[in-house]
């Protein structure tokens, strides 16, 4: 019996559309399931008209990477070697989706939202991915590679066995291909009248819960938006004038003054004490959360005995927030004092290109000797590049440093132990009479590593438990760094700075305030006294405040105040993916751009209108005034020779 052989590269197309619209519906479905929790908040109705609305930002996404694919198998061309590559070519794009859908249910519970700016970071980082996926996902990847493989295999079979190229004339080959262009078009857009195609922010147009966007969004949709240039359009239309205003009183302190009204928010102290000879040091930490710190939060995970000791003999804040949830954004924010905002490429990827006046750069005028060590690869985000284009003289990575103890297993991030005792060398043997160091930790990044047997408390069953056998270590770590000050002589005039670059882990809560909470402790016992200060306060805020701790006065520019002037109105901006948010002493608010989202009063003289305000405010000056470059005036970095002044004058 013969074989019918037909042209089915039309039904082909429409069942792979069909499968990529199914794909995305289960992931939707999946995300919804496995964060009951997160979604508890939504009705039936909102949830019914998400997954309805869902398809529109899903085939967004199919008509941009799906359809010149489908528009090239459909090209009247009847070669079978054609047919085979393009069909191929649409099941390998299903798979490799389908992996990237799995990534993004796996990321969000983390931080309940889907992959955004991630994707520009990792963009730049592949030896991790790839050494990530080998060891921790390599029976996935097999499955998914073996799947591939099969497909194509049976596609060739499927093709050689069954396919005839149509016979069409040039003009229904011409329309078919015109009608499929319109499609593809059509639904990248994702509407019919004029103006921009489809964007994050349009998923408010639907919604006005963060739960209810989640829902409707997906993990490529955000990850393109953001990665194809670093940013993500928010609509702000608060005044820019009244913005800079509102801002100025929030940051700027009355014994500062303002030097060009070009840049408003760059200023100087006119203290002009001479500067103190302390040494400044700032530990970052990888990932940690107040609720495992049980000094912090009064819990019994007896994993933070060091630290529990500094909040004691140090000033602890108990109301600190970082900018962000990725560890860049808490970099920025402590070394450069920069906040991040939707609309702006993120730092170490265009942000970077404006005119700064970040904190290392003033310590190495002063003559300090200046450092930046990270437990990771030197190329890991390329902060060692980042943390030398900021000011620091020397900056090291794993590569520098020499393991020192017997690891049990191999940490992919470093060990945080490694890095403090290489750090302490440096300090020691330096030429210069004060130093100001900044190191950042590692060994608490997921995935987690068993470092020595004496940490591993817990079993490596869980998150929570890798975490916290990982905290051990790191907490530990601290400990030895601490002994080695009080042997090599700088421990009593040496300011140490902890403070977390993000939360990682906690309990089951949406609120801002755990998303962005952190540990920040000022410690120097010879120096400080013992203190606990409940204010809100940002790491943007650091820069302020270390210049105050040691006398510095250069001219500079940081999205912060003075963490001890008691007369701030203790305001954090925090930035949530395509979010941003404000938290005070009386509440919070999250906020799309274009309205409120949600927001909780935490006493009853919590203001949401003044809160909205100071929010819009906050975000449109950092906006206007790092996309404009008008931070930082470069006149004003001479050395200080020059009290600070240009040219002298």
């Amino acid at each position: 019996m013969a074989v019918e052989k037909n042209d089915f590269r039309f039904k082909f197309s429409l069942a792979t559309v069909l499968g990529f619209a199914a794909l995305f519906t289960a992931a939707r479905a999946a995300l919804f399931l496995l964060n009951r929790d997160f979604f508890s908040g939504l009705n039936a109705t909102e949830i019914l008209f998400a997954f309805l609305n869902g398809l529109r930002f899903d085939f967004s996404v199919i008509a941009l990477f799906v359809g010149p694919v489908i528009l090239l198998l459909n090209l009247p061309v009847k070669s079978f070697r054609w047919a085979k590559i393009w069909t191929s070519f649409l099941v390998a794009q299903w798979i490799v989706m389908a992996g990237f859908l799995i990534g993004d249910l796996i990321y969000f519970p983390k931080v309940n939202r889907h992959i955004a700016e991630e994707v520009v970071q990792l963009s730049n980082d592949w030896g991790f991915i790839i050494s990530y996926m080998i060891t921790q996902t390599w029976l996935p990847l097999i499955l998914l590679l073996g799947a591939l493989a099969a497909a194509i295999v049976f596609i060739s079979r499927y093709i050689n066995k069954h396919y005839a190229p149509r016979a069409w004339g040039i003009g229904k080959n011409a329309a078919f291909l015109l009608t499929l262009i319109a499609l593809c078009i059509l639904g990248i857009r994702g509407h019919l009248g004029g103006g921009k195609s489809l964007g994050v922010a349009d998923v408010y147009n639907y919604t006005d819960s963060p739960a209810g966007s989640a829902l409707i969004l997906n993990g490529a949709f955000t990850a393109y938006q953001v990665g194809r240039k670093g940013a993500v359009d928010i609509v702000n239309n608060y005044p820019v004038e009244q913005a800079v205003s509102n801002t100025q009183k929030l940051l700027v302190s009355p014994d500062e003054m303002l030097l060009d009204k070009t840049y408003p928010l760059m200023r100087q102290h006119t203290d002009e004490k001479k500067p103190l000879s302390y040494n400044v040091l700032i530990v970052l930490l990888e990932g940690w959360h107040p609720y495992y710190i049980d000094g912090l939060s009064h819990n019994q995970f007896g994993a933070t005995p060091v630290f529990d000791q500094l909040i004691q003999d140090g000033v602890n804040f108990t109301n600190a927030y970082a900018a962000g949830q990725r560890s860049i954004f808490g970099f920025a924010a402590v070394f450069a004092g920069l906040p991040w905002v939707p609309g702006l490429p993120m730092f170490g990827y265009g942000l970077e290109l404006a005119a700064l006046s970040p904190m290392p750069k003033h310590f190495s005028k002063m003559g300090y000797y200046t450092f930046f060590a990270q437990t990771s690869h030197r190329s890991s985000y390329r902060l060692c590049a980042l943390a030398s284009y900021l000011g620091a003289k020397e900056s090291y990575g794993w590569e520098d440093m020499p393991q020192l103890l017997p690891y049990k297993e191999k940490a992919p991030f470093g060990y945080d132990y490694d890095m403090m005792m290489f750090a302490a060398d440096k300090i020691k043997n330096r030429k210069e009479k004060n130093f100001m160091g900044m190191l950042f930790t590692g060994i608490t990044h997921e995935p987690f590593t068993s470092t020595l047997p004496q940490f591993d408390k817990y079993p490596y069953d869980s998150w929570e438990h890798g975490f916290l056998n990982t905290l051990s270590f790191a907490d530990w770590s601290i400990g030895e760094l601490l002994k080695r000050a009080k042997k090599d002589g700088w421990f009593e005039d040496t300011i140490f700075v902890f403070v977390a670059d993000h939360t990682s882990g906690g309990p089951a809560d949406d609120s801002l305030k755990n998303h962005f909470r952190i540990p920040l402790v000022i410690y120097a016992p010879k120096i400080l006294k013992p203190r606990q200060i409940d204010y809100v306060v940002s790491q943007t805020d650091l820069i302020p405040t270390i210049y105050r701790l040691t006398g510095l006065t250069p001219v500079y520019t940081a999205f912060g105040r003075d963490m001890f002037d008691p007369a701030t109105d203790g305001v954090a901006l925090v930035s949530e993916g395509v979010n941003i948010g404000l938290i005070t002493s009386d509440g919070e608010i999250r906020h799309g751009g274009g309205k409120i989202l949600s927001s909780k009063a935490y006493t009853p003289d919590f203001e949401v209108e003044q809160a909205e305000e100071t929010l819009l405010s906050l975000d449109k000056t950092a906006h206007t005034l790092l996309k404009e470059n008008h931070w930082y005036n470069p006149a004003f970095d001479v050395p200080y020779s020059n009290g600070g002044k240009p040219d002298g004058k």
